[in-house]
C-alpha cells in the first residue's frame, strides 16, 4: 500500500512559510510584547549580547537581522525571535527596531518556527535543549494531542516522541532520554544547572527507578513447630554464652580460635 503523507500546521512547510512573504517594518519598542514561552525559549549568552550591544552602539541597530514578531488577530505584536537584539536596544536607549511581521494559526506554529529559526544559528545546550523539549511536550502547545499525528503510514499514527523530535530538530532517542530527565525533578534540575548532560541524567534516573528484590517472606510454623523453635534458639543464646566464658578463661590461644569459629556457626544457625 503506498505511503500516505498528509500536511499539517506541524511540517517543515509550516515553519518556514507562516503564510505571507514577510517584509521587514520599522517599529516601536514599545509596541513588541513579551511573553512566554518565548521570551525564556533560549537564554541570552552574556559574550553574544555584549558584542551585539558593542557594535549597535556605533552602527545602530542592523535592519538586515530582523526581529521576528507574531501578528496576532486582535493587533498585539509579540516577539517570537530577537530577544538578545531587543534587550541590546533597550539598554542603549534605541526608540525602534526592524521587524518581520508574521502570522501564525496557534501558539504551537509560532513556537516551532521560533525553534526552527534561532536552532540554526545557535549551539543548543542540553539545558536549552530540555527545555525545548518540556515546552513542546506541553498539552497546551497542541504539538501532541491525538489531533497531532498527522504523518501516516498503513494508517500508524506517528508516536508523539518523532513529532516533539522533528519540530525540534532532534532524535527520538534524545527526545525520550529527556522525558525520562524530566521526570525525575532532581535529575532534571542537574541539567538545567549544566551539572550533567541529558544521556548521564536519563541514566542516573533509570537507575533510581531499579525496584529491589523483596526479601523472602519467612515461612509460618505451626504452634508446636515454634515452641520447639524458641526452646532451640534459647538453648543455643545460653551455649553462645557459655563458650565466650570460655574463651576468657582458656589461655590456649589455638582454643580460644576453635571455640570462636564455633560461636559464629552457632550465631549464624540462630539468624
Amino acid at each position: 500500500m503506498p505511503k500516505l503523507t498528509m500536511t499539517t500546521r506541524h511540517d517543515k512547510a509550516a515553519v518556514n512559510n507562516s503564510g505571507e512573504k514577510a517584509v521587514g517594518i520599522e517599529l516601536y519598542l514599545d509596541q513588541l510584547a513579551k511573553a512566554e514561552p518565548f521570551s525564556s525559549l533560549f537564554s541570552i549568552k552574556p559574550e553574544v549580547f555584549d558584542a551585539i550591544k558593542s557594535d549597535m552602539a556605533v552602527n545602530g541597530f542592523d535592519p538586515s537581522k530582523p526581529v521576528n514578531v507574531w501578528r496576532k488577530p486582535d493587533g498585539t505584536r509579540v516577539l517570537i525571535d530577537g530577544y538578545t537584539r531587543v534587550r541590546a536596544a533597550e539598554e542603549l536607549g534605541l526608540l525602534r527596531v526592524t521587524a518581520y511581521e508574521k502570522t501564525f494559526a496557534s501558539e504551537a506554529e509560532a513556537l516551532a518556527y521560533a525553534i526552527h529559526t534561532q536552532k540554526d544559528r545557535r549551539n543548543v545546550s542540553d539545558a536549552e535543549l530540555l527545555r525545548l523539549i518540556e515546552l513542546v511536550d506541553r498539552p497546551q502547545t497542541g504539538f501532541n494531542t491525538p489531533v497531532a499525528s498527522i504523518e501516516a503510514t498503513d494508517s500508524k499514527p506517528r508516536k508523539t516522541a518523532e513529532i516533539t523530535a522533528d519540530t525540534i530538530g532532534t532524535s527520538r532517542a534524545k527526545v525520550e532520554r529527556a522525558r525520562a530527565v524530566l521526570s525525575d525533578p532532581e535529575e532534571a534540575e542537574a541539567v538545567r544547572r549544566g551539572e550533567k548532560t541529558i544521556h548521564q541524567a536519563a541514566e542516573a534516573a533509570k537507575a533510581k527507578r531499579v525496584i529491589p528484590p523483596a526479601p523472602a517472606k519467612k515461612r509460618l510454623l505451626s504452634p508446636e513447630a515454634q515452641q520447639v523453635n524458641d526452646i532451640a534458639v534459647a538453648d543455643g543464646l545460653r551455649i553462645i554464652g557459655l563458650l565466650h566464658e570460655l574463651v576468657q578463661r582458656d589461655p590456649s590461644s589455638a582454643r580460644r580460635k576453635a571455640i570462636r569459629s564455633a560461636i559464629r556457626v552457632l550465631q549464624g544457625a540462630l539468624r
